[in-house]
């Protein structure tokens, strides 16, 4: 009965199976989270990603492929291919899951915001007038950022500041910092 679903022969069907499936790989990395974003609609809870469509569609497409290469390259019926299928199913769907659940679970950096400004220490790169902005560098999150500043007197390039409050993501207010300030900012 199986093999008479698609074009006549079971091995057509399960390249189509298998077709599907790459396509949901594919469509996957051009589409990335719209289309996983569709697979979550079927969100069942049964660990960590199982059902997103990287998964899916790598299962998808192994089993495909697999039952149709084993019925095609030993000439058996499409039961002994349906299980060949889904011990290659099985085998390239669970490692995208090791892939998915790795990449899911990498450590990252933080994520760089200008919170925590307030008493950093920064040197003035481009004079600062009483009226307008100049710019100074600070060490924030072991990055060396550039930021506007502001002052309510003039600051020549050199002068060692500390950062007394943030306008903006790129905007700091500085006042001239005490002498017995320590620097972290490394003077280069």
């Amino acid at each position: 009965m199986v093999d008479l679903v698609v074009g006549g022969t079971a091995v057509t069907a399960f390249i189509v199976i298998g077709t599907v499936g790459l396509a949901i790989v594919l469509l996957t990395l051009i589409l990335g989270e719209v289309l996983d974003g569709l697979f979550g609609a079927f969100d069942i809870d049964a660990g960590g990603g199982v059902f997103s469509a990287p998964v899916i569609g790598s299962f998808l497409a192994a089993f495909g492929f697999g039952a149709a290469l084993i019925m095609f390259a030993t000439g058996v019926n499409a039961t002994i291919g349906a299980l060949g299928g889904l011990a290659s199913g099985g085998v390239v769907g669970g490692f995208a899951l090791l892939m998915m659940r790795s990449l899911m679970s990498m450590p990252t950096d933080e994520t760089v915001t200008t919170r925590g400004l307030e008493g950093a220490t920064a040197i003035v790169i481009t004079p600062i007038p009483q009226d307008g902005y100049g710019e100074v560098t600070i060490r924030h999150h072991g990055e060396q950022r550039k930021y506007n500043a502001q002052a309510a007197e003039a600051l020549p390039v050199g002068s060692r500041v500390e950062v007394t409050a943030v306008i903006s993501a790129s905007a700091v207010i500085v006042a001239p910092a005490a002498p017995d300030t320590p620097s972290d900012i490394s003077e280069s």
